[in-house]
């Protein structure tokens, strides 16, 4: 099969890119450096007919339909994609929302909320019909247990969750869904309570359709089951 990862450099979306190679399928991941980072130049070693790597900056509209162009040159039609790209201020872990520097506010929203927008409008039509579209959440974005930890974060997460049931009101045939991955230990996430390979599992059971999930219900965790508004 044919996937894609957005932020792939490190964490959840490297241990997804190493396991969707060890499973024999073909990679596309994108990150946000210009360069390759070493993290995937070593996967490209190994899999070097398997993988592309190219620059993915989900806030920059032309970097993005270039690299839905690179991709669709690269193996054609996507079968699952998922973008793991976001980033939690440090300010947003230690100041509430009355606290919160606007800039670093609009900043969240641009990368976790607009972004996966502009992903979404960029793969949508070199996306294999049946396909996946995977948005990276939280647990965080329950409107009924509003908390004052990680404020901004947590309203853009609220908002790219809605964003997956929006666009499968908007379209038939490709599948939108946002994942809460449970609490990998990642550079995002120093406590964490799984591994980032565990959670990677099973996302990559979802996009490869051996988790079996209903577009009908699009906020989901890492192994399918409904995650509660």
């Amino acid at each position: 099969m044919r996937f894609v990862v957005i932020g792939a450099t490190h964490g959840l979306g490297l241990a997804l890119t190493k396991k969707l190679l060890d499973e024999g399928h073909k990679v596309v991941a994108g990150t946000l450096e210009s360069e390759i980072p070493q993290t995937l130049a070593s996967l490209l070693e190994c899999y070097k007919d398997s993988l592309l790597v190219e620059p993915a900056d989900v806030t920059c509209e032309d970097e993005i339909s270039s690299f839905a162009k690179s991709t669709e040159a690269f193996f054609g039609k996507v079968d699952a994609l998922c973008t793991v790209a976001g980033v939690l201020m440090q300010n947003d872990r230690v100041k509430n929302l009355l606290e919160c520097d606007i800039v670093e506010l609009r900043k969240t929203f641009e990368v976790n909320t607009i972004g996966p927008i502009i992903v979404a409008k960029y793969f949508y039509p070199i996306m294999e019909k049946g396909g996946k579209v995977i948005t990276i959440t939280s647990e965080g974005v329950a409107v009924r247990n509003a908390y004052s930890n990680f404020p901004c974060y947590a309203l853009s997460k609220t908002a790219t969750t809605k964003v997956s049931g929006i666009l499968n009101s908007s379209t038939d045939d490709v599948d939108f869904y946002s994942v809460h991955p449970g609490r990998p230990m990642t550079n995002m996430n120093q406590n964490g309570e799984i591994t980032a390979e565990e959670s990677a599992e099973g996302i990559y059971r979802i996009m490869s359709g051996i988790t079996e999930v209903s577009r009908k219900i699009w906020y989901i965790d890492y192994k399918g089951n409904p995650m509660e508004m």
